[in-house]
């Protein structure tokens, strides 16, 4: 009976345990139904005893397998001097010619980033770059009682702006007036985290599509109130996702952080299916698991409707500086994937950085065009980089457009690491920012602090995609852009890209850390913004910049400075620019609306070239792209003016989180 007794226990046991690793999800069409992974537990207890076996086997493999033991050596570097210094990737030479040319964003902003191709470029010119310096606000929207960081650009239709606001809500406010029409429910944080979609099918109400992290979310436009039939009480469960939905014939698409594309029903909410563009690998390496975790899509996703292909943008690898853990080139993260909807397949996949180890990640939203090539029109998708680059590809076969030139790059002196060969080296496109750290970049406006600066960063690593080193720290730009999640506006009409970025100077290292349960290394990334003592960049300005690219032939039309230092503007020392996150919005009228930047102002600038049109200082710095719309004959300009969490991260004393929307119009 005892024996019994155990024997069922132990099944029991087993069973439990089995139960736990085990998730099925029938929607895949890449992937088995029935998955078993570590990731897939819900029980503490049995993720410590998985945790605990897991070491042990470690262990043993490095103390007893010559090639998991000898994975740890240090890179060799005799093999990589043997390499050209630079390589090319193939261009594209049959290019597709457009099959349906883009218009600008009209009255009616429908999408967060105007449209489905997200080029965030409106047709208006009423206000123009004649009469911009007659703008006046209009009205100030303020949430009372909450204060958030937003960061969607808002939508607008038929002169009703639909947005999130602060306190969790998705809100409907009167575009002449500024009056609040109805809120929502309160979701919280993430609601419509970076956008939001307006949709209308003649036999329906219209709706609004979200996220809120693992909801899906429907609700009517008129009352905020959740879709009836729209999975349960307007809401379905999905993947993680941040980003705005787009809609293609009757399904409304998002991309999730479990790297899946789901596709859903627009009507009822019902899960049609899903594909995978990032498959686990299970295999271990150096005694420990293979990890490829991140590579998640937090940019933002757009759509060819004419030939029903989705392109999203994804982001690095885990973790950080460290890459000991998954050697290779990573592919799929760091990239612009398209993916064809109607043979529920991935079309391509090109990436920028390989085996990132510098959080080089794709934040931006691709954006799909058309150039001219050869006198003919042809279809590309495009996204500006953290590297300061932009990735311009063909549309359908996702090969580059200009010369794709790789430069060599160190190897690694960090045990374990096994980094790849050659990186982004362009030269067509023009670089929009820095993407190489110089030892003569050192800036001061006082000598004496200038004197400082050389004396504490004077051992640092710098150079081109630096590797790191234990014991040294490095220097780097680009972890917080270049380009930034806000992306680039792009005039369809006239093939100029307008991108707001960042010149900011990184102190980056790698850490080992003291793990006594196990023999192989372990290890951890820090990372801080350089700045001195008055928190000031330690390199020469600018610091922010706005720039127009020629997308016909990827020569830089003009760069300036965005934004000012009050402090230094009184020592003589002007448009400095700042670090921003905000984005710019372009006109037909001739004009750039654009905001972000630390000395909290809205700027509208001279499209041709550059020059300041109007300023103003907003209440908090500007935390979304613009949007401009018509409500009642009359343009109007707004944005979000709430702060921003990650700039309050570097420059505490100057960053207060609000709640404001401000309203701009001309007398």
């Amino acid at each position: 009976m005892y024996k019994k007794v155990v024997l069922i226990s132990i099944i029991v046991l087993f069973a439990w345990i089995w139960k736990d690793y085990k998730k099925i999800d029938t929607s895949f069409v890449n992937q088995s139904s029935i998955t078993y992974s570590y990731d897939n537990l819900n029980s503490n207890i049995i993720k410590k005893i998985h945790n605990y076996l897991n070491i042990k086997y470690e262990n043993f493999l490095y103390d007893n397998n010559e090639i998991h033991k000898n994975y740890w050596n240090i890179e060799n570097k005799s093999k990589r001097a043997s390499l050209d210094y630079y390589k090319y990737i193939e261009v594209e030479k049959n290019y597709t010619e457009t099959n349906k040319i883009i218009s600008n964003t009209g009255v009616n902003w429908i999408r967060s980033h105007g449209n489905s191709s997200s080029n965030r470029f409106s047709s208006l010119s009423e206000i123009n770059r004649e009469n911009a310096k007659n703008l006046k606000v209009a009205w100030t929207f303020e949430h009372d009682g909450f204060a958030d960081d937003i960061q969607a650009n808002p939508i607008v239709v038929e002169g009703i702006i639909y947005t999130p606001i602060a306190g969790g809500y998705i809100a409907a406010i009167n575009g002449e007036d500024g009056k609040i029409k109805w809120k929502s429910e309160q979701y919280g944080y993430f609601v419509a985290r970076r956008g939001l979609l307006y949709h209308k099918d003649e036999d329906q109400k219209p709706k609004l599509y979200f996220s809120n992290r693992e909801r899906l979310i429907c609700i009517y436009t008129d009352d905020g109130k959740p879709c009836d039939n729209f999975g349960k009480k307007g809401q379905v469960r999905s993947g993680l996702n941040v980003m705005t939905p787009v809609i293609y014939k009757d399904n409304i698409i998002i991309v999730t952080w479990d790297h899946a594309v789901e596709v859903y029903d627009k009507n009822n909410g019902k899960i049609k299916w899903k594909l995978k563009y990032k498959k686990k690998i299970k295999k271990r390496i150096g005694g420990k698991q293979f990890i490829n975790d991140g590579y998640n899509p937090w940019g933002g996703i757009s759509i060819d409707n004419e030939r029903g292909l989705l392109y999203l943008t994804t982001g690095n690898p885990h973790s950080y500086f460290d890459g000991t853990l998954r050697p290779g080139k990573n592919p799929f993260s760091d990239s612009i994937i398209a993916i064809d909807l109607t043979k529920k397949k991935i079309l391509w996949s090109f990436q920028e950085t390989s085996h990132d180890i510098w959080n080089s990640d794709l934040p931006a939203p691709p954006i799909l065009t058309a150039i001219k090539k050869n006198n003919k029109f042809i279809d590309i998708v495009l996204t500006p980089t953290k590297r300061a680059n932009t990735i311009i590809l063909d549309r359908v076969t996702g090969k580059p457009i200009f010369e794709f030139r790789l430069r060599k790059v160190p190897t690694s002196k960090i045990k374990g690491e096994k980094t790849s060969p050659y990186q982004p080296d362009l030269i067509i496109p023009e670089p929009f920012g820095y993407n190489e750290f110089f030892k003569n970049d050192f800036w001061s406006y006082d000598n004496e602090k200038l004197n400082d600066i050389y004396s504490k960063y004077k051992n640092h690593k710098v150079g081109f995609y630096n590797t790191y080193e234990l014991n040294k720290k490095n220097l780097q730009y680009n972890f917080n852009g270049g380009a930034e999640w806000m992306g680039a506006s792009v005039d369809h009409s006239k093939q100029i890209m307008y991108v707001t970025s960042n010149n900011i100077p990184w102190e980056t290292s790698v850490e080992q850390i003291e793990d006594k349960s196990t023999k192989i290394p372990y290890y951890s990334s820090s990372f801080e913004r350089a700045l001195d003592d008055l928190d000031f960049p330690i390199t020469k300005p600018p610091w922010g910049t706005i720039t127009s690219i020629n997308l016909n032939n990827g020569k830089i039309i003009w760069q300036i400075p965005f934004g000012e230092y009050e402090y230094l503007a009184e020592k003589g020392i002007e448009a400095t620019g700042t670090e921003n996150f905000g984005g710019v919005t372009g006109t037909e009228g001739g004009i750039l609306i654009a905001t972000g930047t630390l000395d909290k102002k809205l700027y509208v600038y001279n499209s041709l070239d550059g020059s300041e049109l109007y300023s103003y200082e907003l209440p908090y710095i500007g935390s979304a792209p613009p949007t401009t719309y018509m409500a009642n004959g009359k343009q109007y300009i707004i944005t979000h003016a709430t702060g921003g969490r990650t700039l309050m991260q570097g420059y505490p004393d100057l960053v207060e989180t609000g709640n404001a929307i401000v309203a701009f119009t001309l007398n």
